[in-house]
């Protein structure tokens, strides 16, 4: 049984599965020295990230910082910590990687700074996506503890900085003043990080995955500029963390979603060692691999910000739980095939039930972890579309979006006890859905 099936739609090609052992990838064993040396999303991922940013309210945070946080300078992420994630780390908060790479932003804050006071505008922007590859990977520590002080450093400071410098007469001083607040702002989260109570160990691997997601990023925005050399650098950066640090993490919340962005990781490394590949053939490639890696990034951040200190043991109605959920994508994937067959009076009242009678009894638990509204979007949007012929894609779409959201509404419901070989018995003993697609 694979309970953990993503895809629904008519185009499974897109869901593959893997060949054979990661370290025998064929496309990474081609990982030739012309890229050793150079060194969002579709519409299933936007509407992932709604069901992810509910999640996110400021409700949740353990403390409320005076500033913001930082992120790491590099993408070598530290060793998961997910493997026994049921109780918070002992350690304190100055002891924590948290405030390591929090830590990790001062650098980069230091140098934005120098090159606005020097008016260098070239040197302005190569800083400022220095340092907002480190904040992505970081700045969920600090939206946690202070949801104010993550506003004030994003949606304040920083993009003031960004306006400016992309403005007909930048002013100069006026940015170097606002990095400087920028700076102040940020020692104040690092000192809120050493000083206050451990985040619960699940933020770590979060930060891990959207530190390393950082050059990932970085390589689609420099393909959309052309510049194939720099993007060929970040990615074979990315490629490499990726396979090393980020594979696990995603592997322990779904198997199959991690062996599909393996693949597009695959492809995009053959891709980019092929010399004739244009930058526009690569941000395709690219752009799926950020697609994939971004529902992984949603279901550690689900079963981060589910994570409740509180509860030290599994019981049976988490696995109820767990089961109801299983109920709503089995519903699901009914519909799809139905739909698939032409049949679309049984899609649409097959999908009604799952909107409906399977999603209310499992609606209290997703309820209490912030997690009902848009996984309820979701659903309704399906089936919406499934009582009638239409574009295949987009029902098709549509479908997989609410079944991925099934298992970020898991690791939400969840998420802390994932590892535990209980919970993943009972996962593995659930209906089977390979047949349904």
């Amino acid at each position: 049984m694979k309970m953990q099936t993503t895809q629904a739609s008519p185009d499974a090609s897109q869901l593959g599965t893997a060949t054979g052992d990661m370290a025998q990838s064929p496309a990474r064993a081609g990982f030739d020295q012309r890229l050793r040396r150079a060194k969002m999303g579709s519409g299933v991922a936007v509407a992932i990230a709604l069901l992810v940013t509910s999640c996110n309210s400021d409700s949740n945070s353990t403390a409320e910082a005076q500033s913001p946080a930082t992120t790491p300078a590099t993408t070598a992420a530290a060793p998961a910590t997910t493997l026994a994630p049921a109780t918070t780390a002992a350690a304190s908060a100055s002891e924590s990687l948290e405030a390591t790479r929090l830590a990790t932003a001062r650098p980069k804050l230091e140098a934005l700074t120098a090159a606005l006071a020097a008016g260098d505008l070239e040197a302005s922007h190569d800083a400022l996506e220095a340092y907002d590859a480190v904040w992505n990977g970081n700045e969920i520590y600090i939206q946690y503890r202070s949801l104010s002080t993550y506003l004030k450093l994003e949606a304040d400071l920083q993009v003031a900085i960004e306006e400016g410098l992309a403005s007909d007469a930048p002013n100069f001083a006026e940015m170097k003043t606002i990095s400087e607040e920028l700076s102040a702002v940020f020692e104040g989260s690092i000192a809120a990080a050493e000083q206050g109570p451990a985040l619960n160990p699940l933020f770590d691997d979060l930060a891990t995955v959207r530190i390393i997601r950082a050059d990932l990023r970085i390589t689609n925005a420099a393909l959309d500029d052309g510049k194939v050399e720099k993007a060929a650098e970040y990615f074979a950066t990315f490629a490499e963390n990726f396979f090393n640090d980020a594979y696990p993490l995603l592997k322990l919340r779904n198997e199959e979603s991690a062996e599909v962005t393996e693949i597009a990781v695959d492809d995009a490394v053959a891709a980019f060692a092929d010399a004739t590949k244009s930058a526009e053939d690569l941000a395709s490639l690219t752009g799926k691999v950020l697609s994939e890696y971004n529902y992984g990034v949603g279901l550690v951040n689900a079963a981060a910000r589910g994570f409740d200190p509180s509860k030290t043991e599994l019981t049976t109605l988490d696995l109820i739980r767990l089961s109801q959920l299983h109920d709503v994508r089995i519903l699901l994937l009914k519909s799809m095939k139905a739909w698939t067959a032409g049949d679309f009076d049984t899609a649409a009242s097959v999908a009604e039930v799952a909107g409906t009678r399977a999603f209310d009894q499992v609606k209290p638990a997703l309820i209490a972890k912030g997690a009902d509204g848009a996984l309820k979007s979701l659903l309704d949007s399906y089936v919406a579309l499934a009582g009638a012929a239409g574009d295949a894609k987009e029902v098709g779409d549509a479908n997989r979006a609410a079944v991925r959201a099934i298992g970020v509404a898991e690791q939400a419901i969840l998420g802390q006890f994932w590892a535990d070989a209980e919970v993943q018995e009972y996962v593995a003993g659930l209906p089977d859905v390979d047949s349904l697609t």
